[in-house]
């Protein structure tokens, strides 16, 4: 086989293959045509309907796919993929069932020095996104808190956060004070996932120290921001002190505000779980965003100075 079969088409030959030892016939479909055109499997009806397979295109396959991954394919499941090191132990292409090597690494920044496993290690007197560090080599964390960041560029900008507004509680409600001194926090990179996905190892990492360090979440002022704070497993959203800030003068047009519908229904489902008179603190500002229908990105905190306070979520 060129590339090791993935395991999408493997666990279809598989089902295939239990269920017609003897050989058969199938209807087409996206991955029988990938059967068929890739490695030479069976034979298509000239409508291109069906492929109909016989017992020695069956012993076929599983010899290569035996050869190529050491699986017998008719019981073997597929197996879980592994660093590239690992794989280029048994394989030619490393990159095969691999990871991405940059999976066991997170990006970590700090204000002033790092202090992890009861050390101290210096960090980069030039302007930096942070370094990056393998997740498992860190085994404890000696800082105030470890505060999620959603945004890249926040990473590189840690001295522009406006840390000193945290001193002064909201009015009039019972969102947090500043209990927290995140001039000592450990900051680290969310990371790029995909949309609801939020078990990446930036996440796997923030979670694995609840209980031992306070978590704080640092997102945007958006449906999706706030999302991102309560399904984090944060103890603190860190976000706007003044609720009129959404309403600072910026050219253009709102666009991010209409393309959160998924993040709006969720947060919707939230507040119809939570009795009216306890509103407060998060409720209240999806609740001004949707007054609003405007959205405030970190680096619109950043460039102009935001006060920012701390909520609690749990």
């Amino acid at each position: 086989m060129k590339t090791v079969m993935n395991k999408q088409l493997y666990n279809f030959t598989q089902d295939k293959f239990q269920k017609y030892r003897q050989g058969g016939q199938i209807k087409n479909s996206a991955l029988a045509t990938k059967l068929y055109e890739e490695y030479n499997f069976g034979q298509l009806d000239i409508n291109k309907q069906w492929l109909s397979f016989t017992l020695d295109n069956l012993l076929a396959l599983s010899d290569e796919i035996q050869s190529a991954l050491s699986l017998d394919i008719r019981q073997d499941p597929y197996p879980i993929k592994e660093d590239r090191l690992t794989t280029s132990e048994k394989f030619r292409n490393e990159k095969d069932n691999s990871y991405a090597v940059s999976k066991d690494f997170i990006l970590i920044n700090s204000l002033s020095e790092l202090n992890v496993n009861q050390n101290c290690h210096e960090i980069s007197p030039l302007t930096s996104l942070g370094m990056y560090i393998k997740a498992d080599d860190i085994q404890s964390v000696e800082h105030t808190s470890i505060v999620l960041v959603e945004n890249l560029a926040v990473m590189a900008n840690l001295t522009s956060i406006n840390l000193a507004s945290l001193n002064n509680k909201i009015s009039n409600t019972n969102c947090l004070s500043n209990n927290l001194d995140l001039t000592q926090a450990l900051w680290l990179y969310r990371g790029d996932v995909k949309a609801q996905q939020t078990s990446n190892t930036s996440y796997q990492f923030f979670r694995r120290f609840k209980g031992k360090v306070p978590l704080v979440c640092f997102s945007d002022v958006d449906p999706k921001g706030i999302e991102i704070a309560l399904t984090s497993d944060a103890d603190y959203w860190l976000t706007i002190k003044n609720i009129d800030d959404l309403a600072m003068p910026l050219s253009g047009t709102e666009q991010e505000w209409y393309k959160q519908g998924a993040s709006i229904s969720f947060l919707q489902e939230q507040l119809s779980n939570i009795p009216s008179q306890k509103i407060d603190c998060w409720e209240n500002i999806f609740l001004n965003l949707r007054t609003y229908r405007k959205t405030l990105k970190q680096e619109h905190i950043l460039k102009h100075n935001v006060a920012l306070v701390l909520i609690e979520l749990t």
